[in-house]
C-alpha cells in the first residue's frame, strides 16, 4: 500500500502560518451576503450522499462544510451536480469551492488552490458473489468499472501495466460509469467484475445490499482530498484554512471521523497544495 509521508507534509503546514493574521476576512460578496456557494456530487457516501429517508444531502463534507461556516458566520449553499462540471462551475464563477471527494492533484493545481483535509486514494472491490476473484492479480483480462471525470480510470491503467501486462498477463479493460448507481448495476449485470473507488468510500459501499460487496487487496494508491478554491480567491481560502483548523481543534473533525467511519482517511495537518500524484 502507499502511504502518505506525514512527516515530510508537515513541514508544508508552516505554510500556512501567514494566513492567520488574516485567517477571518471574507471576500467583500461573500462578507454582504452570508453565503458561499459550493459545488457537489452527492453520490459519493460517505462524504455526500442523499437520506434515503428525507431526502437530504448529508454526509461528512456536508457536516464539516457546515461546521467551518458556523467558525465564519456564513452558511453554505451546497450546489448538487455531475462531478465532472464541478470544476468548470468553479473556474466561471457559478460556485466559490469545490467540496466533494475532490483530490488534490499536481494537474489540477494549475487552476486551482487545495486545502487539503483528507487521506484518499484507490481501492478495488468486487460483489461477493465473484466467487473466481480472489486476489487483485485474478482481475487480470477482467473488466473493471469505475468514475468519469476521476483520475481513476488513469490510475487504475497504470496499475494494470505494473501488475497485469509487465507480468505477461493479459490487461485490465477499464469502462466508466457517471454515478455510483450505474456502477453498481454494472457489477450486478455482469458487465465488470470488479470497480475501483476512493478507500475513503469502500467502507460504505461494502456496506450496502445487505454486505453484498468485499474491499479486494489493499489500497493501491494514495494521495490527499482538498477543499479547491480558484487561485483569484486567497481571502475565501484563507479564511477555510482557519476555520478548518478551528474545527479540528474543538474535536469536531474527530467526532465526524468517527461518525462516517473514516479513521484510515483521517488528516490533520491542514496542508495547501500537497497532495502526491496517485
Amino acid at each position: 500500500m502507499f502511504r502518505i509521508d506525514l512527516a515530510a507534509l508537515c513541514a508544508a503546514a508552516c505554510l500556512l502560518a501567514p494566513f492567520a493574521a488574516h485567517a477571518q476576512k471574507l471576500p467583500p460578496e461573500i462578507a454582504a451576503s452570508k453565503v458561499v456557494h459550493v459545488a457537489l456530487n452527492a453520490d459519493y457516501p460517505p462524504l455526500e450522499l442523499k437520506d434515503a429517508k428525507t431526502g437530504e444531502t448529508t454526509g461528512f463534507d456536508i457536516e464539516l462544510g457546515n461546521a467551518m461556516a458556523k467558525v465564519l458566520g456564513v452558511k453554505m449553499d451546497w450546489q448538487d451536480g455531475a462531478f465532472e462540471q464541478m470544476s468548470p462551475s468553479l473556474q466561471s464563477g457559478r460556485v466559490d469551492m469545490i467540496m466533494s471527494g475532490f483530490y488534490d492533484l499536481p494537474k489540477r493545481r494549475g487552476n486551482f488552490d487545495f486545502i487539503d483535509y483528507l487521506i484518499a486514494g484507490a481501492q478495488f472491490y468486487v460483489p461477493k458473489a465473484n466467487a473466481d476473484i480472489k486476489t487483485v492479480t485474478d482481475l487480470c483480462g477482467q473488466t473493471i468499472t469505475t468514475s468519469r471525470g476521476t483520475n481513476f480510470p488513469d490510475t487504475t491503467k497504470a496499475w494494470s501495466d505494473k501488475n497485469c501486462v509487465a507480468t505477461g498477463k493479459p490487461p485490465l479493460t477499464v469502462i466508466t460509469d457517471t454515478d455510483l448507481g450505474q456502477q453498481l448495476s454494472n457489477l450486478k449485470q455482469g458487465r465488470a467484475v470488479a470497480a475501483v473507488q476512493g478507500l475513503e468510500a469502500v467502507p460504505t459501499i461494502v456496506e450496502m445490499d445487505g454486505n453484498a460487496y468485499k474491499p479486494l487487496g489493499e489500497p493501491f494508491s494514495a494521495t490527499l482530498m482538498g477543499i479547491a478554491f480558484t487561485k483569484a480567491d486567497p481571502t475565501l481560502r484563507d479564511a477555510f484554512v482557519y476555520a478548518l483548523k478551528a474545527v479540528i481543534a474543538d474535536g469536531t473533525y474527530a467526532a465526524l471521523i468517527k461518525k462516517w467511519k473514516l479513521d484510515l482517511s483521517a488528516y490533520t495537518k491542514v496542508t495547501l497544495n500537497e497532495g502526491p500524484a496517485p
